[in-house]
């Protein structure tokens, strides 16, 4: 789907016109090719379809003024959120609801349906990452980062693997590596996710990261990002 700008002359655009559906949502226009989509069945899509089938069900369990909280948390969220022409946009209090309910749920923490208070959450410190080719041994995947920032947060950290060795533009979407609880630890190993995500990857790859602090509302800070190669274990 592409996200589309009109004219100064065009108020809105419905309907297909050559193979291409145009349609419209809170977020702006967007367009898209009119096809079959794929139904990929990998573990953690269909884990994230289970939650997503779930949400109308309990997102209707809450009285309309607990909805009313939903939505007046989402017209003053503690997130920005940025579409992919870089213009910032807001979610309705459902997609928030959806939003802040899956988080929950993928932190192993207890069900609460009601809309946190919009505190941000200010970004970690420090961040490192060492990655070796994956064969499936220990110690080829490390994240590593300041203490003091997850003493009370949650540890969030995603990778995109590079589109070529050496670039420096980040093109494949972004996969969960951990999901960590508060604690005292100053790294988490994660090879296996990092095998069953990428692989038996090699020296010279690229992958870009980037690491959340997630509060306990499982509101998320911005991130800090980097970018590392593949090298070889020491």
């Amino acid at each position: 789907m592409a996200i589309i700008k009109l004219g100064v002359t065009v108020a809105g655009i419905r309907g297909t016109i050559g193979g291409i559906t145009f349609s419209a949502n809170k977020s702006g226009a967007h367009a898209k090719i009119l096809s079959m989509p794929s139904r990929p069945q990998t573990i953690l899509q269909l884990q994230q379809r289970g939650y997503l089938a779930s949400m109308g069900t309990l997102w209707r369990s809450l009285s309309t003024a607990e909805q009313g909280d939903w939505d007046a948390f989402a017209a003053s969220p503690p997130e920005t959120d940025y579409n992919s022409l870089g213009e910032v946009y807001l979610l309705s209090g459902y997609g928030w609801f959806t939003r802040i309910c899956i988080r929950r749920r993928r932190t192993a923490q207890a069900e609460d349906l009601l809309a946190p208070t919009s505190t941000p959450v200010a970004a970690p410190l420090t961040f490192d990452l060492e990655l070796h080719p994956a064969t499936g041994s220990p110690d080829e995947a490390i994240c590593t980062y300041t203490v003091d920032d997850f003493l009370d947060h949650y540890v969030i950290m995603e990778m995109s693997q590079a589109p070529g060795q050496g670039s420096n533009v980040q093109t494949n979407r972004f996969l969960m590596m951990i999901e960590r609880t508060p604690g005292t630890s100053t790294q988490t190993k994660f090879t296996s996710i990092y095998f069953a995500r990428f692989g038996s990857t090699q020296t010279n790859q690229r992958f870009f990261a980037r690491l959340y602090k997630q509060s306990v509302d499982a509101i998320r800070s911005t991130p800090i990002a980097l970018f590392t190669d593949v090298t070889a274990m020491p």
